[in-house]
C-alpha cells in the first residue's frame, strides 16, 4: 500500500478529530460520508475479547520480528531492543474506520494498516532506548468521534480502555519484571494514557519506575496535569523523569483557535474553573520548557514517507524507514499549539487538516529528536537509580 493511499484511508479519522469542535456531530458524519453504526453503542454485540497471553494480540513484542523493529536507513543507533534496560508500553491511535463501534481484532486489513502507519512510524521511534510492547486492542472507531449524543459513542472509548488496561496488567505481570518503563501513544492512544495516569498513577511502586509519559496529539492543560495522582506536571527539561511530554503540531499558517477553545472548554466543564487552563506544549526540538522556540538547525531528523514500511520490511532486514533529514524545519510553542515553520514541499505526504492541524505528523516531523530524547531521558532515569543505590 502506498503512503498516499494510506492517507486517503486515514483522512476521515483525522478530519473527524479536527472538525468535531466546529461542526455538529450529525452534520460532520454527513459531510464526511462516513457510515455510523446502525445502533447506539451497547446495542450491538461487541467483538470477541483479546487474550494477551497469545502473541497475535500484540502489535509489537521485543522478542520477535515486527513493525516496531524498523529504523531509518541512516539511523546511528539501530534496533537495541535485545539489550535495552527500559521498556515502552505504546498505545496506538485510531486506525479503524468501519460502521462498527470497536475494531474486531481479527480484522487483518486494519491490523496491517496499524503496523504500517503507526507501529513502524511511531512505536519504532523507541526501539533504541527500549523494548517495545504495543497491544492490539478493540479501539474505538472513527465513527465515535462524530456520532450524535444519542448514539452513546463515548462508551466505545471506555470499552477500548478496558482492553488497554488488561494489556498493561498482563505486561506488568508477565513481561515487565520490575524494569523502568515509558508509556507512549498518540491521539486515541494519548487519551487512554490519561486514563492510565489516573488509574495507575497512584501506585507509588509503579510510579517510581515511570521514566516519563509521552501522550502526543491530544490537548492537556496545566490544571489537568496537576490534578493527576501525584500531581505530575509537564517535563521541564530533557532529562526530567516521572513527568509528561505532549504537543500538538500545526502549520505556520494554521488557525488553531478551535483546538485551543475546545481543549480549554473541556477542562472548564470537567473542573468548573478556568484556573490552569493554559495548554501544555513541550517543543520536541528542545524538550525544554524554557526553550519553546527552536530553529530548523535543531531538528535532528524528520522522517520522510516511504511506501511499505510495515511487517514485510521488518522481516526482510530490520529496516524499512527512509533516511531522516536533519535541519528540515523549526517549531515554536504558541498559546499551547506547536507551530511548525516551513513545511517540506514534497516527500513527507503532509496533509494539513482543517485549522492547519498536522495531527498525522506529530511524530515523524520530529522523529530523531524524539528518539534521542527517549534515550537521554532513560539514561537520566537509570543514572538516578545508580546514584540512589550508592
Amino acid at each position: 500500500m502506498s503512503r498516499r493511499t494510506g492517507l486517503a484511508r486515514l483522512a476521515p479519522l483525522l478530519l473527524a478529530a479536527c472538525l468535531a469542535p466546529l461542526v455538529a456531530p450529525g452534520a460532520l458524519a454527513q459531510e464526511l460520508k462516513v457510515k455510523l453504526p446502525p445502533k447506539p453503542f451497547g446495542e450491538l454485540p461487541p467483538p470477541p475479547p483479546p487474550d494477551y497471553s497469545q502473541p497475535r494480540y500484540w502489535a509489537a513484542l521485543p522478542d520477535r520480528a515486527d513493525a516496531a523493529d524498523v529504523v531509518p536507513d541512516n539511523d546511528p543507533f539501530g534496533d537495541r531492543q535485545a539489550s535495552a534496560p527500559v521498556d515502552v508500553f505504546y498505545i496506538h491511535p485510531t486506525t479503524f474506520n468501519q460502521a462498527s463501534w470497536n475494531q474486531p481484532l481479527d480484522d487483518a486489513r486494519t491490523n496491517d494498516w496499524t503496523d504500517e502507519s503507526v507501529i513502524a512510524r511511531q512505536a519504532a521511534v523507541f526501539n533504541a532506548c527500549c523494548r517495545v510492547y504495543a497491544p492490539r486492542y478493540r479501539q474505538a472507531a472513527s465513527a465515535a468521534v462524530y456520532a450524535p449524543p444519542e448514539m452513546k459513542a463515548m462508551g466505545a472509548y471506555e470499552f477500548a480502555w478496558g482492553d488497554v488496561r488488561d494489556a498493561f496488567r498482563y505486561y506488568l505481570k508477565h513481561y515487565n519484571k520490575g524494569r523502568p518503563f515509558i508509556v507512549a501513544g498518540h491521539s486515541q492512544g494519548a487519551a487512554h494514557i490519561e486514563r492510565w495516569l489516573k488509574e495507575f498513577g497512584a501506585d507509588r511502586a509503579l510510579a517510581r519506575r515511570l521514566v516519563a509519559a509521552y501522550p502526543i496529539g491530544i490537548g492537556y492543560t496545566v490544571g489537568q496535569l496537576a490534578r493527576l495522582p501525584g500531581g505530575r506536571g509537564a517535563c521541564r527539561t530533557p532529562t526530567e523523569t516521572g513527568c509528561i511530554v505532549t504537543w500538538n503540531a500545526f502549520a505556520s499558517d494554521a488557525t488553531p483557535q478551535a483546538f485551543i477553545a475546545s481543549t480549554q472548554a473541556r477542562y472548564e466543564k470537567a473542573t468548573g474553573t478556568r484556573d490552569g487552563q493554559e495548554i501544555v506544549c513541550i517543543n520536541p526540538l528542545t524538550f525544554d520548557a524554557a526553550k519553546p522556540v527552536a530553529p530548523a538547525a535543531w531538528n535532528l531528523g524528520a522522517l520522510p514517507a516511504r511506501a511499505g514500511v510495515g511487517l514485510e520490511a521488518a522481516r526482510q532486514a530490520g529496516t524499512g524507514l527512509a533516511a531522516t533529514e536533519a535541519g528540515r524545519l523549526g517549531a515554536r510553542c504558541a498559546d499551547g499549539a506547536l507551530v511548525v515553520d516551513a513545511l517540506p514541499a514534497q516527500g513527507y505526504a503532509i496533509v494539513p487538516l482543517p485549522g492547519g492541524s498536522l495531527h498525522f505528523n506529530d511524530y515523524d516531523l520530529f522523529f530523531q529528536n524524539i528518539r534521542v530524547n527517549a534515550l537521554v531521558r532513560s539514561e537520566a532515569f537509570l543514572s538516578q537509580g545508580r546514584q540512589a543505590r550508592r
